[in-house]
């Protein structure tokens, strides 16, 4: 007859059961059974004589060899050797990864890889810098594998980064979303950046909250002196390593720029008038502008083209740069990596803004756009909702971002108080030597 198996705890049982409770093998493959080492009894009859006694072992394995050889011999007195257990199988590599851990370089190359055909250029760019300095900084703290981080390396892997709040909150992301990578592929049982929680930043310093600051109709008059009288128009200051001659007096050099001035005046133009973004504009084709002069700005996700109007000597500028360069009125480029295409111009205003400093606030081409919409929002008649139209952003985005020159409000909430306080009840006047004074 076979004999029956059961573990019987005792009262300093690991687990935590009760003295002298009795579980069995079933009992122990639940998923949250606590593991202990109390011993297994076997309980049966063997030859007409029935008995439990402790097999003195703490394994299933070890207790059902023990009572194997007790059912062989039909004697509950005779000792029983147990074979040592056989040598475990080798596991496979994904065994092998949940029990010793995968290293860093591992995961981060697993990850880069599993967005690089899915994400924008940009956002691969990104998250490719994001990951290198986590490798600097797992290799400084002595890390190899991805489990040894932990919150606390998180938070100072924060602390490391000189930028500013809001470039540390999306920085965070990708962190976030780098260990959460890991842990979908139980890599590691945690997300040790779930627990660390962004940064709190006063309203004045998040961008997403701040007015946004367009150029002024002063400081666009300085970049356009600026390209007329300064950009490329330096005299020459004559070199032994450069110049293969003297330079002759009041001449000037413009080797340096294969812009000239006048292109930049045009880049600026279009820039204001249209309030494109850089990308656009570098890419700006003839086929924008209609014969009305009406310029194509966007299409909307049903397919409507959205316009918008352009004074008619800078309808003849393009037209003018589009006979001398093609239909790319900025040049047409080899490359295809748009972020190429526009440091190129980026690094054009940046000389252009050197000479036409000092400036308050840093100029950056994306105020370019702010000030498009500064222009029209001046302007009587003009709703936040046509901005909004041309901007491609919502009304709610339009008034949080330009609230300083949304007028259509302020004329709104005069209108409002001066027609609540027209009738309302009001104190005499009484004239006191020469000035008026209220009498109650």
């Amino acid at each position: 007859m076979a004999l029956n198996l059961y573990r019987r705890h005792g009262s300093n049982c690991a687990g935590g059961r009760a003295l002298h409770e009795m579980t069995y093998e079933s009992d122990e493959l639940r998923r949250n059974w606590k593991r202990c080492f109390c011993p297994i009894y076997a309980s049966g009859t063997l030859r007409g004589h029935f008995k439990r006694k402790n097999t003195e072992r703490s394994t299933w394995p070890e207790a059902n060899a023990v009572a194997s050889g007790w059912e062989a011999t039909g004697s509950w007195d005779s000792s029983v050797k147990t074979q040592p257990p056989p040598a475990p199988e080798p596991q496979p590599a994904v065994e092998s990864a949940k029990t010793h851990g995968v290293t860093i370089e591992r995961t981060v190359a697993a990850f880069l890889a599993e967005y690089l055909e899915s994400a924008a250029a940009n956002t691969y760019k990104k998250y490719s810098i994001m990951m290198n300095k986590l490798r600097a900084y797992s290799s400084a703290k002595g890390y190899v594998m991805i489990n040894q981080w932990g919150p606390i390396d998180v938070r100072e892997f924060r602390q490391s980064w000189d930028v500013s709040p809001i470039t540390t909150a999306k920085n965070m992301s990708i962190v976030k979303t780098f260990f959460e990578f890991a842990l979908c592929n139980e890599w590691i049982t945690r997300n040790p950046a779930r627990l660390v929680k962004n940064q709190r930043m006063r309203a004045g310093d998040n961008p997403r909250t701040k007015e946004r600051s367009p150029f002024s109709d002063d400081e666009l008059k300085r970049m356009f002196e600026a390209c007329d009288t300064q950009y490329g128009k330096r005299q020459i200051v004559w070199s032994r390593n450069v110049h293969h001659r003297p330079a002759a007096p009041g001449e000037i050099a413009n080797y340096r720029y294969k812009s000239t001035g006048q292109d930049l005046a045009d880049f600026i133009s279009v820039s204001v008038y249209t309030g494109l973004r850089i990308s656009d504009v570098c890419s700006f084709q003839i086929d924008r502008l209609l014969p009305g002069g009406e310029c194509h700005i966007r299409t909307t996700k049903n397919g409507r083209k959205v316009y918008t109007w352009i004074p008619e000597w800078l309808q003849e500028r393009i037209r003018h740069r589009a006979e001398e360069h093609g239909p790319f009125i900025f040049g047409r480029h080899t490359t295809r990596d748009m972020n190429v295409v526009t440091d190129v111009w980026r690094r054009k205003l940046k000389r252009l803004w050197e000479l036409c400093g000092p400036w308050t606030e840093k100029p950056t081409p994306h105020r370019f756009r702010h000030t498009f919409a500064r222009i029209l929002l001046q302007r009587p008649g003009v709703t936040v909702r046509d901005v909004a139209e041309l901007l491609g952003d919502s009304e709610q985005m339009v008034r949080k971002h330009y609230a300083s020159w949304v007028t259509e409000r302020q004329e709104r909430l005069t209108a409002v108080l001066k027609d609540a306080f027209a009738e309302k009840p009001k104190p005499k006047i009484v004239v006191i030597g020469g000035s008026a004074t209220l009498r109650s």
